[in-house]
């Protein structure tokens, strides 16, 4: 099959040292990316629930409290209302007469005094009786200009008011307060309430809260209408502005603030509004401090890449020299050393290499400049055969003119023997190798004129399968020059192991041979080679199939004395050099 190998197809190598930059680089920064996308995630969703944690655990509390203080608010002013024991006495206080008032007014001052002093958080009490704009039986004093009226009120009942924090209406006060407005029912009169308000810390200490955001916590509430009773910033968020509900969560509408809310349950709202810029200051403080070390992190991940490059790529770069150097035949290197192990076994190895390399070619100079004297030989040993055969020819011819037919025979086999173990013809095949044996056999019946038979069996199949010239009659020559005698059997068969070996068999009933004639048969002796016809034996043989076929060829002898000799040759099909 034929490759096509189209400019283009093929990527273009990189160099290594670019390569080495990149998968450093991949290397040291694909773990920072990894661990510090997980980092950054968790830690910020951590510090963003910390921050929104601590919000909502402030207005939890701060609605607790809020709820707390009010229920006090409401279970003083039903003491002091109609069904209580100060009521009762404001009943008849305002239809007694002249002494009897100064003895109630003494003991509602003294009931109120002791309420006051049971409950340390409240602060300013007094009964109001709106038609006559009249105040009764305060506890301290009360501002001229106070108006009811206008206090911010954060849920309003049947007779029951809650006023959100507001200024205190003591005049030497002056701090935010929560209050309460209740209806006193009298018999006689339905204008008469009371107002209550918590003392001046009270407010403050539930609102003013030094949170985790340095007190940039702005706390609003909002009455059960949604409207804005009271503000820490009166700026961004006034008071009487509706709360619009359907805000998303966490926003407010200017989009600088983050809003969290509780919810009482008498609807009114406690919310807290946090900047933005506040709320997310520890995110981004922790946002800094991973950057500057990721960056610390990156400076080291570079330095230690490029160590590494620095140690590997440089050896590399060297010997990439030492290699272009022996390319150009250049013989004289510097002497490489390396404080690396495997580096310094690499030089000294290429060393060696590069040491066998120049000799093998000064070996190879020198083998061919022999071949060349070889080829030179060899041309001059061709004219002998040549002549040889012009020879035969013509004797052949001068004895077929006097009618010698037997010499005419004689020498016209002699001549195809000739022609076909000197290498004429080209690349042999089995039904070759058969032939020539014929001759040969032939020749060696005229020649000896003794009765020897040689019967050959060959598969068809096997008869067209290429084999290295002249390796049958080696063969059979061994048996007709060891043991074989008159009247003498010799059998030659090829047969097709499977579809991968053709097995050769060269069989004689002789006297045999032991392992020690074996042996020297097999040896390069000159004297045992001569006593062959061709001056060639089986050691020719053995050579040739281990030369053209290697460890996948086999070649045996088996010889009993008495009984014959057996040669059997095993043959890989299709592995011969042309």
């Amino acid at each position: 099959m034929t490759i096509l190998k189209i400019a283009g197809l093929h990527p273009k190598p990189h160099s290594l040292k670019y390569r080495l930059i990149l998968i450093l680089f991949i290397s040291s920064l694909a773990p920072l990316i990894i661990i510090g996308s997980i980092s950054y995630f968790s830690m910020y969703a951590i510090l963003q629930n910390k921050a929104e944690g601590g919000v909502q655990s402030n207005l939890h509390q701060v609605r607790l409290l809020l709820e707390d203080t009010l229920g006090q608010l409401n279970h003083t002013s039903q003491q002091l209302a109609f069904d209580g024991r100060v009521g009762k006495s404001l009943e008849n206080y305002l239809s007694a007469d002249l002494y009897e008032k100064k003895r109630l007014n003494d003991e509602i001052r003294s009931e109120l005094g002791l309420i006051h002093f049971t409950n340390p958080t409240l602060g300013l009490m007094f009964y109001y009786f709106e038609k006559d704009k009249q105040v009764l039986f305060e506890n301290f004093n009360v501002r001229d200009d106070y108006d009811l009226k206008q206090l911010p009120v954060l849920i309003k009942f049947d007779k029951l008011t809650y006023m959100g924090p507001h200024l205190s209406l003591n005049p030497i006060d002056g701090n935010e307060v929560l209050s309460i407005l209740r209806k006193v029912e009298l018999p006689d009169r339905d204008d008469v309430y009371v107002y209550i308000e918590t003392n001046f810390k009270l407010a403050e200490s539930i609102l003013k809260d030094n949170d985790q955001f340095g007190g940039n916590l702005v706390h609003l509430i909002v009455d059960n209408h949604g409207q804005i009773v009271y503000s820490e910033n009166s700026t961004d968020f006034p008071v009487g502005m509706l709360h619009n509900a359907n805000n998303q969560s966490n926003k407010d509408t200017s989009g600088k603030y983050m809003m969290f809310e509780e919810t009482s349950n008498q609807s009114w709202k406690v919310l807290a509004a946090v900047p933005k810029s506040v709320y997310n200051l520890e995110v981004n403080r922790w946002i800094k401090q991973f950057a500057f070390f990721a960056i610390l992190t990156l400076i080291a991940s570079f330095f230690i890449a490029w160590l590494i490059w620095r140690t590997v790529y440089r050896p590399l770069k060297l010997l990439s020299t030492d290699i272009r150097n022996v390319k150009s035949n250049n013989e004289v290197f510097p002497r490489r050393q390396s404080q690396i192990l495997e580096f310094a076994v690499i030089y000294k190895e290429f060393a060696e290499m590069r040491s066998r390399i120049f000799e093998l070619i000064g070996e190879v100079e020198q083998k061919e400049q022999g071949k060349a004297f070889l080829e030179v030989e060899k041309l001059m040993t061709q004219i002998n055969p040549h002549f040889i055969h012009n020879t035969l020819d013509t004797i052949r011819w001068l004895a077929r003119a006097n009618g010698q037919k037997d010499i005419d025979r004689l020498v016209s086999t002699l001549n195809k023997v000739l022609y076909y173990n000197l290498g004429k013809g080209g690349p042999a095949r089995i039904k070759d190798e058969i032939e020539a044996l014929k001759n040969y056999v032939e020749l060696q019946g005229i020649r000896y004129n003794f009765q020897f038979d040689v019967k050959i069996h060959a598969d068809s199949e096997a008869l067209e399968l290429p084999v290295p010239r002249f390796i049958l009659q080696p063969l059979v020559e061994n048996a007709l020059y060891h043991g074989l005698e008159d009247k003498g059997i010799i059998e030659v068969s090829v047969i097709e192991d499977g579809e991968s070996h053709v097995i050769i068999e060269v069989r004689d009933n002789g006297d045999g041979m032991t392992e020690e004639e074996i042996d020297q048969l097999m040896s390069e002796n000159t004297l045992e080679k001569k006593k062959v016809g061709m001056g060639i034996g089986l050691q020719y043989v053995n050579r040739m199939v281990k030369f053209q076929f290697g460890a996948a060829a086999s070649f045996h002898i088996k010889s009993t004395i008495g009984s014959g000799t057996t040669i059997i040759l095993r043959l890989p099909i299709g592995g011969v050099l042309e």
